[in-house]
């Protein structure tokens, strides 16, 4: 088999990610209650074509100096063509994850499939304990347990894996098991996501299983503090650090994640053009166009807190819904680095693989375009073939 685990150990130091994403399509097989795509058109979801998929990637590791590649989708372990996508992204030293439900590698079969095409690691969206992924995912059969099987599987092959949570009304009491499942299963790193009202969710004002920051918070710093008593890294994203108090280390606004190695470089993310690795300075600037495109707002307490210049604030829709009032400014000189808090946690270091020449044409990939939507998720402006 091809897919070995790197070496990898604790780090505080920060560096820029060298991660890129692309989005294979939006087709899957559930329909989680929180997800953008079931709002996209069923004509809408097309797969990116193989060809496509590999000019991206090399423009990513020859052009953008990315290491390693998320792929996203929908569930892009259904792409028909999913195993040569990720067969490239290895050959060429680009580091290969799949962000999943993890349903499809209760097969042992596909999992040594993708092991055999070089995965690096599976990032397993874990969105609850039991009954409630079934009722999240909103379709099919023994879910949980066919996700439980998946990481046995995982575990045996030795391939990695991590988690993503997104934090909603429905899982807000199973945080704390989440972690532990994560200490018991071997998973590596737990990422507990805001429901963000992004794309499609951006205009509806009352979503009805959106929790506000004050009712996460609690169990939520239970689920951290469980997560580094087993030695598993937990990450919060996209809550301002003011709603966790003694637990800001953990928590990356878009300020913050070009510093996770976990999280996509928006260099090669937004297809910006800019060769190589930009300096510090161009991704705080990046991270004012992030806060500015997904619409967050600082509220006025904001404008008395120290983090001001280095965090997102509250998303204008939350504000819309529930005011201001959890707002908490920090009461301390103006902080302007984006790490002051993060650089406080321990991660884990992956070592990557540093050579990116591989005696391409750089001029030939910088006047090749991304094949991705306006908002960078490849499948939404993406029109099927129409059918004859």
């Amino acid at each position: 088999m091809r897919s070995a685990p790197l070496a990898t150990d604790w780090t505080t130091q920060r560096q820029i990610t060298r991660r890129g994403v692309l989005w294979l399509g939006l087709t899957c097989d559930v329909r989680c209650k929180f997800c953008y795509d079931e709002k996209v058109a069923l004509n809408a979801k097309a797969w990116m074509p193989p060809t496509e998929a590999r000019a991206a990637l090399d423009k990513f590791r020859y052009f953008y100096h990315n290491e390693f590649v998320d792929f996203m989708g929908g569930e892009p372990t259904l792409h028909p063509n999913a195993l040569e996508i990720v067969r490239h992204a290895a050959d060429i030293g680009l580091r290969p994850t799949m962000i999943t439900h993890g349903m499809r590698l209760a097969d042992m079969d596909n999992a040594c499939a993708f092991a055999d095409a070089g995965i690096h690691d599976f990032l397993v969206s874990i969105h609850g304990i039991g009954d409630t992924v079934r009722e999240i995912h909103g379709r099919g059969r023994d879910n949980y347990a066919k996700q439980i099987a998946a990481l046995d599987n995982l575990r045996e092959l030795g391939i990695p894996f991590r988690f993503n949570v997104t934090m909603i009304k429905d899982n807000l009491t199973e945080l704390e098991a989440i972690a532990e499942l994560a200490g018991q299963t071997g998973a590596r790193v737990v990422n507990f996501l805001t429901f963000n009202p992004y794309f499609e969710w951006t205009a509806d004002p009352e979503i009805s299983f959106q929790a506000r920051h004050s009712e996460i918070a609690p169990h939520l710093a239970r689920a951290i503090d469980r997560c580094t008593a087993l030695g598993v890294e937990a990450n919060v994203r996209y809550m301002p650090p003011c709603q966790l108090p003694g637990h800001e280390a953990h928590v990356y606004t878009g300020y913050q994640l070009p510093y996770d190695p976990h999280e996509w470089d928006y260099n090669s993310w937004y297809d910006t053009g800019h060769e190589g690795e930009p300096d510090p300075a161009w991704y705080l600037d990046a991270s004012r166009r992030q806060q500015q495109r997904h619409h967050y707002v600082h509220v006025p307490a904001c404008g008395d807190c120290a983090l001001r210049q280095v965090c997102d604030g509250f998303h204008a829709q939350y504000v819309t819904r529930w005011g201001a009032d959890e707002a908490r400014p920090y009461d301390k000189p103006l902080i302007d680095d984006p790490t002051h808090f993060v650089k406080q946690q321990r991660k884990i270091r992956y070592t990557g693989t540093g050579e990116h020449s591989g005696g391409v044409d750089t001029k030939s990939l910088a006047a090749t375009r991304l094949a991705v939507g306006d908002d960078s998720r490849a499948g939404v402006k993406r029109q099927r073939p129409s059918r004859s």
